[in-house]
């Protein structure tokens, strides 16, 4: 708001009427003289216009953002400043001693030095370690600070102390502190804050040339930290209190397995190719021991044959869980609610894209700019649209077609429920493994539907939001045994795959899955 607006709307919301006020105050009482004081009703309402207006200045200048913003600035000046000085002084010094390979020397202070006292910190791949300095020495610029660079033999006087990050704290939902890694032998490095929580300055995260998109990377080579620390290309999603979720981050992509070397396994005909574009991971397992790990990138092959236990461990090895189906509710839910995931623009009107699930081509597909959402689709301009956007802009991938996903079947977000289910029916009561539509009798072309949800898969849990949304609106449908009865499957895998058709939707459920089961056309991703 302009300084002329903002004291224009306080002449008119307080000055004005109280001049109102004084003048037939005056009028009225003819005993009080010309230098009458305020009358307790004057102050009454000024005080009440001046609750009212305070209440919305807050409202309109939102101070907790405000906050974010001041923050994330001091991040991005200070990680361009690191960026700058130290790029100087390898102009000056080719030779100046940069730090030890393959260590992540992060800002937050610990008594180890290799940060084993911060339980929170991400799991490095293997090769990589950790440094920390004490609370003491953090700031130092002779090398013993947490930047591993002596600043003093370079002669540089105007650093009087390494910059912090403004929180300077990690956690499982939102890391705030600075790290550094370099490549000695080639003499490049990268600065790096760990995450940017403005919605101003977020954007800048993913187009400063690094291969996070939440955090602020620069440097002689912006690319260097390891692709899974902390977040890669990860997503944040805003919580639902109706699902019991907090904000939290989620894989932007279905898991893939890297090299050390942050190279991804692709190569169509491979040994670890299924057949069908993706990872075999029940024959290499993407495991540190085999020098490999799990990342959230748009290249690679998705994992795949990977049973509900093995996913639950690759994402408790990254210092992340597999995604819940209540946070997966959350994802899909806020996709559905906007507009521009619709064929029409307008929520409910048309379809929600849906993904790749036309067999065209016939197998998982890569992913590739968040601008192309019909990345290696065939069918181009209808309901194979692979991205769909959240209401706070972010973009996520293939959360309906490619590959089917594991969830912990959770309720209210808490815990993994891996006991055999007792099943949703279908209309036809077949005892036989089917699809069966959301909506209800006759939503689509009087094919079966779901008739009766059970105690296990409880329609809120897992339908759309709106509970005459079917296959034709692109929801996807239920897969399950017709007749309800228990057939000791255990866990959800949501989404549906690439040969999936009108089955595959954002709310596609498949309630015919083990904890032990694998299959070329199932994978997961993982959230913090």
């Amino acid at each position: 708001m302009k300084q002329t607006s903002f004291f224009t709307l306080i002449e008119l919301l307080i000055v004005t009427p109280y001049r109102k006020l004084r003048s037939s105050f005056s009028r009225s009482t003819s005993a009080i003289s010309s230098t009458q004081s305020f009358t307790l009703i004057e102050l009454l309402i000024v005080i009440g216009i001046l609750a009212i207006l305070t209440a919305a200045v807050v409202i309109i200048l939102n101070p907790g953002e405000l906050l974010k913003e001041a923050r994330d600035s001091s991040r991005m000046t200070d990680m361009a400043s690191i960026s700058k000085t130290v790029q100087l002084l390898l102009t000056q010094n080719p030779s100046l001693n940069l730090g030890t390979a393959s260590t992540v020397y992060i800002s937050i202070p610990d008594t180890s030095a290799t940060c084993a006292n911060i339980t929170s910190l991400p799991t490095l791949p293997s090769g990589y370690s950790y440094h920390c300095v004490t609370s003491a020495n953090s700031t130092n610029i002779n090398g013993t600070g947490w930047l591993p660079i002596d600043f003093t033999a370079q002669g540089i006087q105007n650093l009087s102390a390494l910059p912090l990050d403004p929180t300077n704290a990690v956690s499982t939902s939102t890391p705030l502190f600075y790290a550094y890694v370099a490549n000695p032998t080639a003499g490049t490095f990268t600065a790096y804050a760990a995450s940017l929580e403005s919605n101003k300055y977020q954007p800048s995260a993913a187009q400063d040339g690094g291969v996070s998109s939440i955090a602020y990377e620069k440097g002689s080579n912006a690319a260097l930290m390891p692709p899974a620390f902390p977040y890669g290309s990860w997503v944040k999603v805003p919580g639902n209190g109706t699902f019991g979720t907090p904000d939290f981050w989620a894989m932007k992509y279905d898991a893939k397995c890297l090299s050390l070397a942050g190279v991804p396994y692709n190569t169509v005909g491979a040994s670890y190719d299924t057949g069908y574009h993706t990872y075999y991971d029940s024959t290499y397992p993407c495991t540190a021991a085999n020098s490999k790990f799990i990342a959230s990138t748009a290249q690679g092959f998705p994992i795949a044959y990977v049973s509900h236990t093995t996913a639950l461990s690759y994402c408790t090895a990254i210092g992340a869980h597999l995604l819940t189906n209540d946070e997966y509710m959350t994802i899909a839910t806020n996709a559905a609610n906007q507009g521009s995931n619709w064929s029409s623009g307008s929520v409910g009107s048309g379809y929600l894209y849906s993904g790749h699930n036309d067999n065209a081509p016939g197998y998982a597909l890569e992913a590739g700019d968040d601008t192309n959402g019909y990345y290696g689709d065939t069918n181009i301009g209808g309901n194979q649209k692979r991205t769909l956007t959240l209401s706070n802009g972010s973009v996520i991938w293939d959360m309906a077609g490619n590959v089917w996903e594991h969830v912990q079947r959770s309720t209210n977000n808490v815990g993994d429920n891996t006991a055999s289910m007792a099943l949703p029916t279908r209309s036809d009561g077949g005892a036989s493994w089917n699809w069966g539509e959301y909506g209800g009798a006759g939503t689509v072309n009087n094919a079966n539907y779901i008739n009766n949800w059970s105690a296990d898969v409880v329609q809120a849990n897992v339908a759309p939001p709106n509970s005459s949304w079917n296959s034709t609106n692109g929801m996807g449908q239920v897969y399950t045994y017709g007749t309800g009865v228990n057939q000791g499957t255990s866990v959800f895998i949501r989404g549906a795959g690439w040969n999936s058709g009108s089955g595959a939707g954002a709310f596609a459920l498949n309630v015919g899955w083990g904890a032990g089961s694998t299959s070329g056309t199932v994978g997961f991703r993982c959230a913090r």
